[in-house]
């Protein structure tokens, strides 16, 4: 047999391996590339975490702070902290051991009000309840000067709030402060001018644009708008994208400030596949919505991505997927998001890498193709957390001229990074 005809041989053998891997049970090849373009940018990102809230279900202990917000082995990588701004100031201490440890590891801090101080407030007939809450109209000034007194405060203690809300879900109050889109409006134009820190309006609890729309349609409320934030709850994925605040909202950021996801069922945290729902919502708040920022609710809670005894959960670790890996300042660039049915993919770039997050829903593994165009990589690292793994690392992938192929194995997440060619 001639040395010619054992290599035609050898190339045939492995070309019908690599089919039959490909044609395996449980394994599909996908139907198209996911192509990432590292020149096409799209937003900044500013980073993930959820809120600290000592008044409703106690502090973060010293080690779930360094859990939630250090980017170690067992830690999330959260890099946003979520606070609660209290009506009384005397409970204003209680948020301060949790932010400052939030940024000596790299976090920002930002504040957000249920309710003003009960001077400021009156009731009136919300819908039939006579019990409602609103800010009183000759004390919005003395509102803004609340809030203002929250940041010296935080400031004169050694936390330097990023931003502050004006409230928390205004639309949804009924257990706390309600406000009109009108009131917001007013709010925006004469008063929020005078706090000293960035202001983020309105937080609908449910992205509903009536909220925001008059903000965004008003130049001098505009102005002093520096975070749009919203949360997510119950929103259709159809609603994330929001035209006119691609149109007015030119220097201004677009933040979601609160969720759960898919619900807050007591010991849900580590449900599977379940929590698999959770990576697919934040790529949808940030491919469809270009969000830049991803807040949880409660960081340590039963159905939260830190457990009750401070371990990480399914959840956490999906979320851990971003947030260890798209860091502050990362910037999201163009990538196919659906490239296979039940595949999700995005991609970021910062400190001369890239990202890719990959996502598959589907029950059968996939064979997926990554093209990368404007950029190149020698090799990419990749972590994977599926029903039987949490962040575990695989083999790392050569590239071969723009493009790699990676096992995506059912129901799971994978990120792949690769350091960019200089």
């Amino acid at each position: 047999m001639s040395l010619r005809f054992k290599k035609y041989l050898c190339a045939c053998l492995s070309l019908a391996i690599a089919l039959s891997i490909l044609a395996a049970p449980g394994n599909i090849a996908a139907a198209s590339d996911a192509v990432i373009n590292v020149s096409s940018e799209k937003q900044v990102i500013r980073g993930f975490g959820g809120i600290n809230h000592p008044a409703w279900i106690g502090d973060l202990t010293a080690a779930q702070r360094d859990t939630a917000f250090g980017n170690g082995a067992n830690q999330l990588g959260f890099s946003i902290l979520r606070i609660y701004v209290h009506e009384d100031r005397n409970q204003w201490h209680r948020e301060l051991e949790t932010a400052k440890r939030a940024i000596a590891l790299g976090a920002i801090v930002f504040a957000s009000p249920w309710n003003p101080p009960a001077d400021m407030v009156e009731t009136f007939n919300h819908n039939g309840d006579t019990t409602a809450k609103r800010l009183r109209y000759d004390k919005y000034a003395a509102y803004a000067q609340h809030l203002n007194d929250f940041v010296t405060y935080m400031r004169n203690n050694g936390v330097e709030l990023y931003a502050i809300s004006v409230q928390n879900e205004p639309d949804y109050a009924h257990d706390w402060t309600w406000w009109t889109p009108q009131e917001m409006l007013r709010f925006m134009k004469e008063n929020a001018g005078s706090i000293n820190t960035r202001v983020i309006a309105p937080e609908s609890f449910q992205y509903l644009k009536n909220m925001s729309d008059p903000i965004l349609n008003d130049p001098q409320a505009l102005a002093n708008m520096d975070i749009l934030g919203a949360h997510l709850y119950g929103t259709p994925i159809s609603n994330f994208a929001y035209p006119l605040f691609k149109q007015k909202g030119a220097g201004k950021d677009l933040w979601m400030t609160e969720v759960y996801y898919p619900n807050s069922d007591n010991n849900s945290a580590d449900r599977w596949p379940e929590a698999l729902d959770v990576s697919y919502h934040i790529h949808n708040a940030l491919v469809e919505g270009d969000f830049q920022a991803y807040v949880w609710w409660y960081i340590r809670r039963s159905y939260g991505p830190m457990k009750e005894d401070g371990t990480i959960s399914k959840r956490g670790y999906n979320m851990a997927h971003f947030s260890k890996f798209v860091r502050p300042g990362y910037v999201r660039v163009d990538a196919t998001k659906n490239p296979e049915s039940n595949v999700y993919v995005s991609a970021y770039k910062g400190d001369n890498k890239i990202v890719i997050v990959a996502i598959n829903r589907s029950s059968a593994g996939v064979n997926q193709n990554f093209v990368l165009q404007n950029g190149s990589v020698s090799q990419v690292s990749r972590w994977i957390t599926s029903g039987s793994s949490n962040l575990q690392p695989g083999t790392t992938l050569n590239v071969t001229g723009s493009s790699f192929w990676a096992h995506l194995p059912a129901q799971s997440v994978t990120t792949f990074v690769g350091e960019l060619g200089r």
